[in-house]
């Protein structure tokens, strides 16, 4: 005798929709847009020649809406040299192997006995400043509302870029700074800078 068995029954999935290309690109838009209009992001694009507006992703917990400006760093002297024009210190730190400076996420990579500048004042204004392999990153939001950037933080960026022009550091800025379509540069938004 032939016995039939049958799982327990099955709930009938839900079928899923799969956004379109079209959907998922109107989807950016719609996020990129949230927050602040296209002419006022024009306006600022603009007005900015260093510093660049960069959305928060979504998918980042704690990521915030920055202005963002990245200056290349090929040498230990460099990076001396540039964080003297801009009034910040580095700070040494004690001599440890390769393993332990890899562990410790304060350390700048290639100049391991260094410490990362993290948040500090930059001309006056609050700012977050960190070096990768090969780039300088400076960081900057609105003061008050530090997870977004306001017309007052244009203001005062655009005083900040007025000093590096003065300190001629113009030959060393890295665009985009962020290499994504989070960041608003002539890279991915040629329209805004025509």
């Amino acid at each position: 005798m032939w016995r039939v068995f049958f799982g327990p029954k099955q709930k009938k999935q839900p079928k899923r929709h799969i956004p379109t290309p079209e959907e998922v690109e109107e989807m950016w838009f719609r996020y990129f847009y949230e927050t602040h209009p296209r002419l006022e992001l024009k306006e600022w694009a603009r007005r900015l020649h260093i510093f660049r507006f960069c959305r928060a992703n979504a998918d980042q917990t704690g990521d915030r809406d920055r202005l963002m400006a990245a200056f290349r760093v090929n040498s230990l002297q460099e990076l001396e040299q540039i964080c003297a024009e801009l009034g910040i210190t580095l700070e040494h730190l004690p001599e440890v192997d390769e393993a332990t400076a890899a562990a410790d996420g304060f350390r700048i990579p290639n100049y391991i006995h260094l410490r990362q500048p993290g948040h500090l004042k930059l001309f006056g204004l609050p700012a977050h400043v960190w070096v990768r392999r090969e780039r300088l990153l400076i960081t900057i939001s609105d003061a008050d509302k530090p997870f977004d950037v306001t017309p007052s933080t244009i203001k005062a960026v655009e005083k900040i870029e007025r000093k590096l022009l003065e300190l001629g550091l113009t030959e060393k800025v890295v665009d985009p700074p962020l290499n994504d379509k989070h960041c608003l540069a002539p890279k991915f938004y040629p329209e805004y800078f025509n």
